[in-house]
């Protein structure tokens, strides 16, 4: 019989799990000093013109050493990225997977022209703001100091780190443009007549096939998707 953990672990949906256990096998690693995080980050001279193409993996992944800024992380990537698998892409992992990839890219382009250099805490924004936009109905206790409603979140997350670490937060203002782009692809243009109902962020079939999603499920008919 299974331990209550493992249950636990094996109830997560499959894009979250993996990127999860990457980020934790990462942070352990760094941790027991396996790695640095001199050869964890992204440039585009050593990722591409050296040839350490891991480094377009790991960015995502590095979240620090294990800390409260790292539990903070990790507890989004548990609570959110997990409601969103389960939600608004309920059998649609290919599709949600897809979504992580073009975030990815979106912040290799954009986030390196602004000196960051590390993006797993921007990617985690990013898919927290798309979050508070499809519940944004939902309340939040913030810290236990005063209660929110999910749309604000990401605002009051932007507010709290300027005051707290005093310095302009344009890696959040990154994080939130990139959310809201890949909201209004995934959840807004389909719902416009100028669309014809298509959904310009459709997975490829190859990715489909391998995660198992049905290529005639339309996200209009799934179950659990989440409405403003």
């Amino acid at each position: 019989m299974p331990s209550p953990l493992e249950e636990w672990y094996l109830q997560i949906p499959i894009c979250t799990r993996i990127y999860m256990t990457a980020t934790f096998a990462l942070t352990l690693a760094l941790q027991m000093e396996w790695t640095t995080p001199f050869q964890v980050f992204y440039s585009y001279e050593y990722a591409v013109s050296r040839g350490q193409y891991w480094r377009v993996v790991t960015t995502f992944l590095y979240m620090g050493k294990f800390s409260l800024e790292w539990l903070l992380n990790m507890y989004f990537i548990i609570q959110y990225c997990r409601d969103l698998e389960e939600g608004s892409f309920l059998n649609r992992p290919a599709d949600f997977a897809w979504l992580l990839i073009l975030m990815c890219v979106a912040l290799l382009v954009v986030a390196p022209c602004l000196g960051f250099m590390y993006l797993g805490s921007l990617l985690v924004s990013s898919l927290t703001y798309l979050w508070s936009r499809l519940y944004s109905y939902l309340p939040i206790n913030f810290m236990g100091m005063f209660t929110i409603s999910a749309a604000y979140l990401p605002w009051v997350m932007l507010a709290f780190s300027s005051v707290v670490e005093s310095r302009w937060p344009k890696g959040e203002l990154v994080a939130i443009m990139v959310g809201h782009t890949f909201w209004f692809l995934s959840e807004e243009w389909p719902r416009r007549a100028e669309s014809g109902g298509r959904r310009v962020l459709r997975a490829p079939k190859l990715l489909c096939k391998l995660l198992h999603q049905d290529l005639d499920n339309d996200a209009d008919n799934a179950d659990g998707v989440a409405v403003e």
